[in-house]
């Protein structure tokens, strides 16, 4: 697979699944939450979430998050080229220019109170920036003994470039 292939199977796969696992970590305790998560034209992305739920507190106390995308449906051991990873960087939105960006990327054709998602509102938008990707180039299935790895990272710039 190419570097233009293994971004436009990105690319595909982020137009193709909505919902992330947004794995996030807080005093050794690892947590995972399915959201709708929306990427712009820069791979930022963002989800809107409760600020009392857990992924929230573990955000503010640690950025460190971890986003995956996957096809569910598909049949067991045909995940090859199917499951994106994500290596990022979360933060909080705070500034009313990101919130409408995330408003208008999340709820598209929807009205949202904008204070409903900042100051004492009791929702935020998150946004979480990718620092490394990879995509899965074999399934469970097609592991011999030589195997090495299951993955191969793909450059962001590649991913951006094919959305």
């Amino acid at each position: 697979m190419t570097d233009n292939e293994a971004g436009a199977r990105c690319a595909d796969i982020l137009h193709n699944c909505q919902y992330a696992n947004i794995a996030t970590c807080a005093d050794n305790q690892p947590w995972n939450t399915p959201a709708t998560a929306v990427p712009d034209h820069e791979l930022d992305f963002y989800w809107s979430s409760w600020t009392q739920a857990v992924h929230s507190q573990n955000i503010d106390a640690n950025p460190l998050a971890f986003l995956t995308f996957y096809d569910s449906t598909r049949a067991r051991g045909t995940n090859n080229r199917r499951c994106l990873y994500l290596r990022c960087e979360a933060a909080v939105v705070t500034a009313e220019a990101a919130a409408r960006k995330a408003h208008g990327l999340i709820y598209p054709d929807q009205p949202v109170e904008l204070g409903d998602f900042l100051d004492a509102g009791l929702k935020r938008f998150y946004r979480a920036r990718p620092v490394q990707a990879w995509i899965n180039v074999l399934s469970e299935s097609e592991l011999r003994p030589d195997t090495v790895k299951m993955r191969t990272e793909v450059a962001l710039e590649q991913i951006k470039a094919a959305l």
